[in-house]
């Protein structure tokens, strides 16, 4: 990292450039905001089309810096933009912030700043490294995970760690409630790093091991469907590790019937794999590969959430013991 003199005393706010695109990352830009961070400009991917297809939708990200009149860059590929470096050179900003981007940064961007670029990663890296950590923690049955905050390199999710908290897991935790908990660690991270920087004063630089990496592969719909043949304890990790998104499920009589809550029901009897054994207002049951899984918050497409009691007053017939699901 390079240095920059400072005054102790009175120190520098920095000139921030903001780099991210989901709404993950946009809170974390509007707290820098509220903390009155000088924030230069934004980097964000561009607009998505709608499901329709005709309006074009802002980034999270995008929709924040509007509100705040601050200038966005819409660039999906860093390395591929000849006007970048000329447009940031422009805004002589010291440093830049990048949280879920979703896209490599580049050596000629990474070197442009004189405090560098700093990456905020939702996992305690070098475990998890990439796209999808926070459903990947949950998914593979880690107890602790973390927030993790680096000097940027040319390598994904690999420079070396400037920031790192740890969070724990809980048995019910979904993706949705282990980000509103890393938020908080991860608000204080980069606070607590920006002001080091500001104050002149030293920051611990950490390499990552590298036989001890993982890497988190991007979450696509069709990782959220339920396989039975699977364990228990994974299907019911599944069901938590995609909420909010992409939402677990399954497809019965083509219909595809999503599943927002689960618990594990423990049997020494033989089923088929697949079958649904039982049900009542608990839930419903469902054989797997080692025992029983209690399905008990189900949505049918285009109807809202309901409980299994609802189910039974309302489509009792569609679902029934002895069939046997996929």
């Amino acid at each position: 990292m390079k240095t920059q003199i400072l005054n102790r005393n009175n120190p520098k706010k920095l000139k921030i450039v903001f780099s991210g695109t989901p709404m993950f990352a946009a809170k974390y830009l509007q707290s820098l905001i509220n903390y009155k961070y000088d924030i230069l400009a934004v980097i964000t991917k561009k607009n998505n089309k709608s499901k329709r297809g005709k309006k074009t939708i802002d980034s999270p990200v995008k929709k924040i810096a509007k509100i705040f009149s601050i200038q966005v860059f819409e660039i999906n590929c860093l390395s591929k933009d000849k006007k970048i470096i000329k447009n940031l050179k422009k805004l002589n900003a010291d440093i830049m912030i990048v949280v879920a981007y979703g896209s490599i940064v580049p050596y000629s961007i990474l070197h442009l700043f004189p405090f560098g670029c700093i990456n905020l990663h939702p996992s305690l890296l070098p475990r998890w490294r990439g796209a999808s950590p926070i459903p990947h923690s949950i998914l593979s049955g880690d107890k602790i995970t973390g927030i993790t905050i680096i000097q940027m390199n040319e390598s994904i999710d690999s420079g070396r760690i400037m920031f790192a908290s740890k969070c724990l897991i809980k048995n019910k935790e979904t993706s949705s409630s282990l980000e509103k908990k890393l938020f908080k660690i991860g608000i204080y991270g980069i606070v607590y790093v920006l002001k080091k920087i500001e104050h002149k004063e030293p920051i611990k630089l950490i390499y990552q091991k590298e036989t001890l990496s993982t890497y988190s592969k991007k979450i696509k719909k069709e990782n959220a469907r339920i396989n039975w043949n699977k364990e228990a304890c994974y299907i019911e990790r599944l069901i938590r590790a995609f909420i909010p998104w992409p939402i677990a499920f399954f497809i019965f009589n083509n219909i595809k019937i999503k599943v927002l809550q689960s618990s594990i029901v423990y049997n020494n009897e033989i089923y088929k794999i697949g079958e649904i054994i039982k049900i009542n207002k608990e839930g419903i049951q469902v054989n797997t590969k080692n025992g029983l899984i209690l399905l008990k918050k189900i949505q049918f497409p285009g109807k809202k959430i309901i409980s299994i009691q609802d189910f039974i007053n309302s489509n009792k017939k569609l679902l029934k013991p002895g069939i046997v699901l996929n």
